[in-house]
């Protein structure tokens, strides 16, 4: 955030209450702030520079006086700079992450993610496919699942390249192995599943199976990644579904988390039940049931 001085400043208040008379009191002012930091004393002969003509044959006389002219005016100006620039720095637009972008993609500050087909290999760049083929060399190190989409990024740009993936409008893609059936769950609702998650590389990051028990939590609490959730709620009981979600619609960032920053996740995922949800009310105690 910009400062602006202006004429009914503090700052100004002191340097130019009266700038039509006062510049021999400001300037003395000046003098008494120099001696009392320790400064270099006024030079001896610079009150003969009021009168004489700066341009005379000694160049380094004056040198003092001319120094402590330069910052009274200085003060000067900056008092009467017109409130037109302050106007312009409040109506600037902030800069920031652009969130619009064709339909079918995802933008965040310069990059895009977007879904092909495999058949858009054959028209890849020498060096996009290199990449391609690099990662999908990686995934078969790491045993990635079957049908894992490849990746190829051009700096923050990604192309998720796979056969049998939708992509919505908010750009999040997937793939329905099983449908399931009855509602998709709402805001309020419990939703019981189990998922394991993947990176880019088809490496293994998370998954619940490990815990022993499935996951569980409500929607709409902002107890999930925004993805994952919004990939979820469109699930019925009993689905399985494999959710790619770019770095739009990621989890955060951070030593503390073990996703990084404009990286796609991948979830595997199986929606078990839908419970619906009543919160009951006992004095000053609350608990929520779901059945």
């Amino acid at each position: 955030m910009s400062t602006q001085l202006q004429a009914h400043s503090p700052v100004c208040q002191l340097q130019c209450k009266h700038s039509h008379s006062s510049a021999r009191h400001t300037t003395s002012r000046l003098s008494s702030l120099r001696n009392n930091f320790g400064q270099r004393r006024r030079h001896p002969h610079a009150a003969v520079c009021r009168h004489t003509d700066h341009s005379s044959s000694q160049p380094g006389r004056c040198q003092n006086e001319q120094s402590r002219r330069a910052l009274l005016a200085l003060a000067v100006l900056i008092c009467q700079l017109p409130g037109k620039a302050k106007a312009q720095a409040q109506t600037a637009p902030e800069a920031g992450p652009s969130t619009k972008g064709s339909k079918g993609s995802s933008v965040m500050a310069g990059g895009i993610t977007t879904l092909s087909q495999t058949s858009v290999i054959a028209k890849l760049s020498p060096s996009e496919r290199q990449v391609l083929d690099q990662n999908k060399r990686v995934q078969a190190q790491n045993n990635a699942p079957k049908l894992f989409p490849g990746f190829v990024r051009r700096g923050y740009a990604i192309r998720v390249i796979a056969d049998g993936y939708v992509e919505d409008s908010q750009g999040l893609i997937f793939k329905d192995f099983a449908e399931g059936s009855g509602p998709p769950p709402t805001d309020g609702q419990q939703v019981i599943f189990n998922y394991t998650a993947y990176n880019e590389s088809g490496a293994r990051v998370d998954t619940s199976y490990s815990k022993g028990r499935p996951s569980e939590t409500r929607i709409g609490i902002n107890g999930l990644i925004p993805g994952f959730e919004a990939g979820i709620k469109t699930m019925r009981k009993g689905g399985q579904r494999r959710i790619v979600v770019p770095p739009e619609l990621g989890p955060p960032t951070g030593p503390a988390t073990f996703f990084s920053a404009k990286q796609c996740e991948v979830f595997d995922v199986e929606l078990l039940d839908v419970k619906s949800c009543v919160r009951n009310q006992v004095a000053f105690f609350s608990s929520v049931k779901c059945e």
